[in-house]
C-alpha cells in the first residue's frame, strides 16, 4: 500500500508538471501535449511556486520505511529536487527578471523540427499550432517581468533578432515537401510580427528601467551551495577552483614542455590549434565521425555498456541559440520515445578561417566524448531508459557535467586519441573548468563584473573575447552551474576510489560505469549510497 501510494503521488506530480510545462512535455517524449504553449504569465509561475511547496510537504511527510531501497532514493530526491526548485523560483526568481520568452518559443520548436519520433508532416501539424499560439504565450510572458536585468534583456533582444532565421528554415521545408505550406508560412508571418512588437518592447519599456544588477549575492550562492548538498562553503569553493587553476596550469607546462621543450606555451597552442579543418562543413563531418568512432571504442575497450536503440545526430546550432552557446551542447533523449536519439550541436564560428580553430583536431576528440560517447549522450540515454519519473525530473547537474568531464580523461587513460597534443588541448579545457568555479563563485556572489568575468576568462584560458562573453551571457543566469563540471569530475574520481576499496576484487571500471549511469543521474549526495549497496 505504501508503494502504491508513493506512486500515486509521483505520478501526480509528474502529470501536473508535463501539463503546465507542455514544452518539457515534448521533451519527454509525451507528444499529446505537442501543440500547445505555456501559460507565460506571472500567476502561472507564482501558481507553481504553491505547487511546489504542496509537493514538497507532500514528500516530506511520506513515510518511506515500507519503501524498497530504489523508491527510498527517489523519496529523498524528491525532497532536494524540490527545495531546490523552491529556493530557485521562490528566492532566485530569476523568471521575473529575465526576459527569456523567445528562446522559449525555439525551445518549443526545436525537437519538432529536428526529431523524427513521427513522419515530418505529423510534425508540421504541431509545429503550426505552437506557432500559432507563440504571439499570445509572448504577450502573456511580458506582465512577468517586473525587475528587468540588463545584460538579460540584451540577450533576448538578440534572442529576437535571431529566431527569424530558424523561422525561415521551418518555412523551407514546409515548401518542400508541400505540406501545410498556407498555415505555416501565415503563421510565420504573424510571429515575425510578434518578435518585432516584442523586440521593440525590450527596447522601449525594459531597457529604462532594467538595472545592471545580477548577482545573487554571497548569502543565496552559499544557500544554493548547501541545497546542493555539497561538502565546500562558498569560501572553500573558491579555493578550490584557485587551487584547481594553479595545478592544471603547471600540468599544461608539463605536457607542453614533452612537446618542444623550447617553445612558449602560446606558441605551442597556436600551432596545435592551426591544425583544423579548412571550412565549418569539413568540421561538422569531422565532428560526425568522431562520434561514430567514439562510440566503437566504448564497446570495444568495454568503458561502459552500450543501450540497444539509442542514437546520436550531429548538426549546427540553430541561429537563434548562437550567442549563448559559443562552441557545442546537447539534448537529451526523449524519455518515453520509442527510439533514444540525443543532439549534439556544434556552433559555427564567426570570423572566416581563423575562428575554425576552435574546432582544430585535437579539440574535437575531446568534445566528441564530452557530448556524446561515453559523456552526455550515453547517460543521459540512461536517464531517459531509467523506470524511474523523478529521476528523469530531477538530475544532479554535478554528476551530469561532471560526468561528461570526467569522461574525457578516462578515455584518454585507456588510449583515445592520447597524444601530447590532445592531452595538451585537453588541459586547456580543464583550465577552463577550473577558471569557471572562481568565475562562478564570484559573479554569482557580486565580487566580479560581468567584464572582469570576460577578461578574466580570455586571460586564463586564451579564449578569443567574442567566445568568452558568449559564456559569460550564460554564467549570469545560472549561478551554480559552472562550478558543476571540474568539481563534478573530482567528486566521480573520489566515489570510484571508494568502489575500489569497498568492492576489492569485485571491482571493474565497466562495473563503476554501469553502476553510476544506470543511477538516472542522481545527484552527488546520493551516489555513495549506490556504491555501499553493491
Amino acid at each position: 500500500m505504501s508503494l502504491e501510494k508513493f506512486n500515486l503521488l509521483t505520478s501526480s506530480m509528474f502529470n501536473h508538471l508535463m501539463e503546465r510545462d507542455p514544452v518539457a512535455a515534448t521533451f519527454m517524449g509525451l507528444h499529446q501535449f505537442d501543440g500547445e504553449m505555456p501559460d507565460g504569465s506571472r500567476k502561472r509561475y507564482l501558481d507553481e511556486i504553491e505547487s511546489t511547496r504542496r509537493y514538497l510537504s507532500e514528500f516530506e511527510g511520506f513515510d518511506s520505511s515500507g519503501l524498497p531501497p530504489d523508491k527510498v532514493i527517489d523519496r529523498d530526491l524528491a525532497v532536494h529536487g524540490l527545495e531546490l526548485r523552491l529556493f530557485e523560483d521562490e528566492t532566485l526568481r530569476t523568471w521575473e527578471a529575465m526576459p527569456d520568452a523567445v528562446n522559449t518559443v525555439g525551445d518549443a520548436l526545436f525537437p519538432l523540427f529536428t526529431k523524427d519520433f513521427a513522419p515530418f508532416e505529423r510534425r508540421l501539424l504541431s509545429i503550426a499550432e505552437r506557432l500559432e499560439a507563440s504571439p499570445k504565450f509572448l504577450e502573456d510572458s511580458k506582465s512577468r517581468i517586473t525587475r528587468p536585468v540588463n545584460i538579460w534583456v540584451k540577450i533576448a533582444e538578440e534572442t529576437s533578432h535571431q529566431l527569424p532565421l530558424f523561422l525561415d528554415t521551418i518555412a523551407s521545408a514546409a515548401r518542400s515537401r508541400d505540406a501545410e505550406v498556407r498555415r505555416i508560412e501565415a503563421a510565420v508571418e504573424k510571429l515575425r510580427s510578434s518578435l518585432a512588437e516584442y523586440e521593440e518592447w525590450l527596447s522601449r519599456e525594459l531597457k529604462p528601467k532594467a538595472v545592471d544588477n545580477f548577482a545573487i549575492g554571497p548569502e543565496k550562492f552559499e544557500k544554493l551551495l548547501q541545497l546542493r548538498g555539497f561538502d565546500f562553503n562558498r569560501k572553500q569553493m573558491l579555493e578550490f577552483g584557485e587551487s584547481a587553476l594553479r595545478e592544471e596550469k603547471l600540468r599544461l607546462e608539463e605536457i607542453g614542455r614533452s612537446i618542444d621543450p623550447a617553445a612558449p606555451i602560446e606558441r605551442i597552442k597556436e600551432k596545435i590549434r592551426a591544425d583544423h579543418p579548412a571550412t565549418f562543413e569539413e568540421a561538422l563531418s569531422l565532428v560526425q565521425r568522431t562520434v561514430t568512432e567514439a562510440r566503437e571504442y566504448v564497446s570495444q575497450h568495454s568503458f561502459a555498456t552500450l543501450p540497444n536503440g539509442e542514437s546520436l545526430i550531429v548538426m549546427e546550432t540553430p541561429g537563434y541559440m548562437r550567442h549563448i552557446i559559443p562552441f557545442a551542447a546537447y539534448f537529451s533523449p526523449a524519455k518515453f520515445d520509442s527510439r533514444k536519439v540525443g543532439i549534439y550541436i556544434t556552433t559555427r564560428p564567426e570570423g572566416g578561417e581563423k575562428a575554425l580553430e576552435e574546432l582544430n583536431y585535437a579539440s574535437v576528440s575531446n568534445t566528441a566524448v564530452h557530448e556524446g560517447y561515453p559523456g552526455h549522450h550515453l547517460q543521459l540515454t540512461y536517464t531517459a531508459l531509467s523506470p524511474s519519473l523523478i529521476r528523469n525530473l530531477f538530475q544532479g547537474t554535478e554528476f551530469v557535467e561532471g560526468w561528461a568531464h570526467y569522461c574525457e580523461e578516462a578515455m584518454k587513460n585507456i588510449g583515445w586519441h592520447d597524444t601530447p597534443e590532445a592531452r595538451f588541448m585537453q588541459t586547456i579545457d580543464l583550465i577552463w573548468r577550473a577558471a569557471r568555479i572562481v568565475i562562478d563563485v564570484k559573479l554569482s556572489s557580486g565580487e566580479m563584473s560581468f567584464d572582469e568575468a570576460v577578461d578574466f576568462l580570455v586571460k586564463e584560458t586564451g579564449m578569443n573575447k567574442a567566445s568568452a562573453t558568449g559564456e559569460i551571457n550564460r554564467y549570469t543566469y545560472t549561478p551554480g552551474y559552472q562550478l558543476s563540471y571540474y568539481l563534478g569530475k573530482y567528486l566521480i574520481k573520489k566515489f570510484r576510489q571508494e568502489a575500489m576499496e569497498r568492492w576489492d576484487d569485485q571491482y571493474s571500471d565497466k562495473k563503476f560505469h554501469d553502476l553510476i549511469l544506470r543511477s538516472g543521474g542522481l545527484p552527488s549526495r546520493f551516489l555513495h549510497r549506490l556504491i555501499e549497496n553493491q
